[in-house]
């Protein structure tokens, strides 16, 4: 879909808001808030535009400005981690989920004697709706999202699918077993096969909004695959970016304005049908960006890997029940803070034994925190079960023990601020970079700070380095083996008439 195709999306939306003009301005709201959380996929720190004034993302950055932006965010560094600390609050290296993102052909999924966030807000009274990327398992029905709590599936079960013909890959190279991957609930649904995924999205939550009583309250959970590889997306939005000279670069920063075009339908829905003013939206990445796709300047690494780059993301809260927005919160936030955050708001139930606060309060209000520290990732070598690899936060420093890799800085293609980076070092004067332990201070805002991760401090500082490891050791012990059993050849979609489906293994 080109240039038509948006026009006739704009008659669409036009004729959608004089409709609910018509009918639905004195509809009741919910007592309750409607939440709508926003998940992008591999969407990097400089591929938003409140940081990078190149990148196309206006409806995310009017909702940005408007809120409150989260400047210390923090996700796994990878997607099935990320997912998985949102959905149960607790570490992934307690659950298991610390290691790499389930493939298809992975017998295994989301741990189900935990009650995940949908589950809670449904207990709460709200109905409840997941659209895009799942990405937690499907081997077995249990594990699928209609069988989790959600009234309602539009997407993916895996990890990435071809964003026209969601053809699916068991592998991340594109090789091996694959099979067709996209369903209504729990059907198979080949009708838009041919459509960019994000128009299909939003077509289904403008659908979706029209079709609901907005005095429900409403929990949608909208996970993008965008910007996440295979890197494709129309002309239409390509075509701002073609100055660039580099493909990748020029397709994910298409892929990040396709994804604000679709973002931008929701929210004109949301206010057209009276959902709006009783909503609160968050948006976050689930990681940062990959190297050669998206892009974290000037934060180090990038997704994969535990340095800034690859954990801190881009993030918002947008919600015209914020007495005080517009500024930028400097908070320290984890994924696993929104089940106890969201969950509070809707006066759900938080399970015993999560890891994350109801940071409400601290972030609308600016009063203190109740987190001070949290651990990025743990994991054990795989050579070695009993060597510690993990990184842990406390205040403005931040502790990386073990082999930690992928520690570059990749200059955006379509250039920077040469007076934005907030620390200057050299990267060939780096200093850490073979240490099994580094420390960095990493806020934003000390005489002392490097958010960049140039300048290890471990030597200076040897008492914070003995405080942190002991509190990283302490967490150590309650980590479980990363659940990442062998691919699973029954899982081969040509058994399910060429559609990747569950029903090949054991739950546990």
């Amino acid at each position: 879909m080109g240039r038509e195709g948006n026009y006739q999306r704009m008659v669409k939306s036009v004729i959608w808001m004089w409709m609910s003009v018509q009918s639905l301005a004195s509809a009741p709201a919910s007592s309750k808030p409607h939440i709508i959380f926003l998940l992008a996929d591999d969407l990097g720190w400089y591929d938003v535009s409140w940081h990078n004034p190149k990148a196309i993302t206006p409806n995310l950055e009017s909702l940005a400005n408007e809120g409150i932006i989260l400047e210390q965010s923090y996700v796994q560094p990878v997607c099935t981690p990320t997912r998985s600390a949102l959905m149960t609050g607790r570490y992934p290296f307690t659950i298991g989920r610390q290691g790499p993102p389930l493939m298809s052909s992975a017998p295994t999924g989301l741990l189900l004697n935990a009650t995940i966030l949908p589950e809670s807000l449904k207990k709460a009274g709200y109905s409840t709706h997941a659209v895009g990327k799942w990405h937690l398992g499907f081997c077995h029905w249990d594990y699928t999202p209609t069988h989790r709590g959600f009234d309602t599936f539009y997407g993916l079960y895996s990890g990435m699918g071809d964003h026209y013909n969601r053809d699916s890959y068991a592998s991340i190279t594109e090789t091996g077993l694959h099979g067709y991957d996209f369903r209504n609930n729990d059907e198979p649904d080949f009708r838009f096969n041919g459509t960019y995924d994000t128009y299909v999205y939003a077509d289904f939550v403008e659908n979706l909004l029209f079709s609901r009583d907005p005095a429900e309250p409403m929990f949608l959970y909208m996970a993008f695959q965008s910007i996440h590889s295979p890197m494709q997306v129309p002309d239409v939005y390509r075509d701002p970016f073609r100055y660039i000279g580099n493909e990748s670069r020029e397709i994910s920063l298409g892929m990040a304005y396709a994804m604000d075009d679709a973002i931008g339908r929701v929210v004109t829905a949301l206010k057209a049908t009276g959902h709006y003013e009783n909503s609160v939206i968050v948006f976050s990445s689930d990681n940062g960006a990959f190297a050669n796709n998206g892009n974290n300047w000037p934060l180090r690494g990038g997704k994969s890997t535990l340095w800034e780059g690859g954990t801190r993301a881009p993030g918002f809260i947008h919600s015209p029940l914020l007495t005080k927005t517009g500024f930028k919160s400097q908070t320290l936030f984890h994924v696993t803070d929104w089940y106890a955050t969201l969950a509070g708001l809707a006066g759900g139930t938080v399970p015993e034994g999560t890891d994350g606060f109801d940071q409400w309060e601290a972030l609308t209000t600016g009063t203190e925190s109740p987190r001070t520290s949290f651990v990025y990732n743990l994991n054990t070598d795989n050579k070695n079960a009993t060597e510690l690899n993990g990184a842990f936060r406390k205040g403005e420093y931040k502790l990386l023990v073990g082999n930690i890799k992928g520690g570059q800085w990749i200059e955006p293609p379509e250039g920077f601020d040469e007076g934005a980076p907030r620390s200057h070092g050299a990267a060939s004067g780096i200093t850490g970079v073979d240490s099994p332990v580094q420390l960095y201070n990493v806020i934003d805002s000390t005489p002392t700070e490097d958010p960049e991760e140039r300048h290890d401090v471990a030597d200076s500082h040897p008492e914070i380095v003995a405080e942190l490891l002991e509190d990283l050791e302490r967490e150590f012990q309650r980590m479980v083996p990363a659940d990442n059993p062998p691919q699973d050849p029954s899982s081969d979609p040509k058994y399910f008439g060429g559609v990747w489906s569950p029903g090949w293994c054991d739950p546990h």
